[in-house]
């Protein structure tokens, strides 16, 4: 498992007021169960950085977990195409009944997704809400948060980076080539890396 405290943390310093933050608002959605037909997701997004501004991300698949990310990533990839390089392979659902009143169904319910990267690394993402649907949405969104964000962090350090070469400045040229040793461990950004060299020709 991949310990995203310290990776998180860099993401931050580097970008810091540009940090994407994403914050679900509204929710809306359709399932029909036992027809095969799945679930229809649309969520309103408040993206948070320089200036806050929402975004109505919608999608489709066989559950509402699967919709909102199959709407997440048409929305974010193209920007962001690292987003298609993750797989989920775990997702679990823990009803904190303590939390609850005295019927208990009023409770906390924590949902706790596993996402693997390109190089097999696993990554841990948690979200708890007295809705079970609410806490499942967020956790896919805050997944998608990390990685979106790791990726303009990696962009914009490989961007310095490559300044500094040009500069001179191996100092700084070591320094930012570590902080791209702990990003790279997030996923593979070569597609992003030969999107950025031809953004230069």
């Amino acid at each position: 498992m991949h310990r995203r405290s310290a990776t998180t943390q860099l993401i931050r310093d580097v970008l810091k007021e540009t940090y994407l933050g994403l914050d679900i608002g509204h929710i809306a959605l359709v399932e029909e169960v036992g027809s095969g037909a799945g679930s229809r997701v649309e969520v309103t997004l408040r993206e948070a950085r320089d200036d806050t501004r929402e975004q109505v991300i919608a999608g489709r698949g066989v559950g509402i977990v699967d919709a909102l990310y199959h709407g997440l990533v048409e929305h974010y990839a193209p920007e962001y195409p690292s987003l298609r390089t993750i797989t989920f392979t775990g997702f679990d659902v823990t009803g904190r009944m303590g939390t609850g009143h005295k019927s208990g169904l009023d409770a906390e319910a924590a949902v706790t997704l596993t996402v693997e990267n390109s190089d097999g690394r696993t990554f841990e993402f948690s979200e708890s809400d007295r809705s079970l649907v609410a806490a499942s949405l967020k956790v896919v969104t805050e997944a998608a948060e990390y990685f979106i964000n790791s990726e303009r962090a990696f962009v914009t350090v490989y961007r310095a980076m490559c300044d500094a070469r040009e500069r001179g400045r191996a100092d700084l040229v070591q320094t930012y080539t570590g902080q791209l040793a702990e990003l790279v461990n997030t996923t593979s950004y070569s597609e992003v890396i030969e999107r950025i060299k031809s953004e230069a020709l």
